[in-house]
């Protein structure tokens, strides 16, 4: 049984379906046994970082009876075992806060992301407005894929509404004045853009920049997203980001798909770390 607040946590019921792929070995629990969670979402155990509460009167049963639905298995290649110690799970049930409580609804995700020794492995992006999902697993399967085309000269960039104007600048000096950027709301809708997404809400972009400190439940299921489809996220200096230790980054970062995205990370210039948003 799972418990979600309607159709808000969607994301997290799906990434459960989609944890048997991803099997745990030393399985003390009989569900899914000694993750290690990092979450903004409600829970029970000790060790959940909940940052949040759902009235009783407010929660959904939803029953599920562990099967994985058929359109998710064809996806899925066969499921890895891994030690249960190894797994971070970082969840998001509400991304897009601000803008949620400005109705600007289209920005709105729900996500999930597991990573494996650091690493992100699967993640979930759900949009509760518009119900669609996109998942990925890395060396598994998905549901979404990366355009056909992009523009790496004068690409449109999708920013932070709240920091349009940092990136701004850093773009026209990096790619030119023909630069398109575009402010949006939530990591989870920013990273759609740079995909193939059916949602006619959503808009399209080449390149995703983060100039400030970010929180990891923000960006685990957009990395797990892009590493699975052949894209990279990292720090604006080209680090891997590493979903272990904090619960955040202060090195901004920088996504991409189908671009050279070690030579974009050349192209930009030293940016001064700011602290926390």
């Amino acid at each position: 049984m799972a418990l979600c607040k309607g159709k808000q946590h969607q994301a997290i019921l799906q990434v459960v379906m989609l944890l048997p792929c991803v099997r745990m070995s030393n399985e003390s629990n009989p569900v899914y046994p000694g993750w290690n969670d990092w979450t903004r979402a409600t829970g029970t155990q000790e060790d959940i970082n909940t940052e949040e509460h759902v009235d009783a009167a407010d929660q959904e049963v939803i029953l599920w009876d562990r099967k994985i639905p058929e359109d998710i298995l064809k996806e899925i290649a066969t499921p890895k075992e891994v030690p249960a110690e190894s797994v971070t799970v970082w969840i998001d049930p509400l991304d897009a806060t601000q803008e949620y409580t400005e109705d600007l609804r289209k920005y709105v995700t729900t996500m999930v992301c597991v990573a494996v020794n650091g690493k992100p492995v699967l993640g979930v992006i759900h949009k509760p407005f518009s119900e669609y999902t996109a998942w990925a697993m890395v060396d598994g399967g998905s549901n979404v894929k990366a355009r056909t085309s992009y523009n790496e000269k004068t690409p449109r960039i999708v920013v932070s509404r709240s920091h349009s104007g940092m990136v701004k600048q850093v773009a026209l000096q990096t790619f030119g004045n023909q630069t398109t950027i575009i402010p949006a709301g939530g990591a989870g809708y920013k990273v759609l853009a740079l995909l193939d997404v059916p949602d006619k809400s959503q808009e399209k972009a080449d390149l995703y920049i983060h100039v400030t400190y970010i929180k990891k439940w923000d960006i685990c299921a957009g990395n797990a997203i892009l590493k699975a489809l052949g894209g990279h996220m990292t720090t604006l200096s080209g680090e891997e980001i590493s979903y272990t230790g904090s619960d955040g980054i202060e090195g901004g970062l920088l996504a991409s798909i189908r671009m050279n995205h070690q030579a974009l990370v050349r192209k930009l210039p030293d940016l001064e770390k700011t602290g926390h948003k």
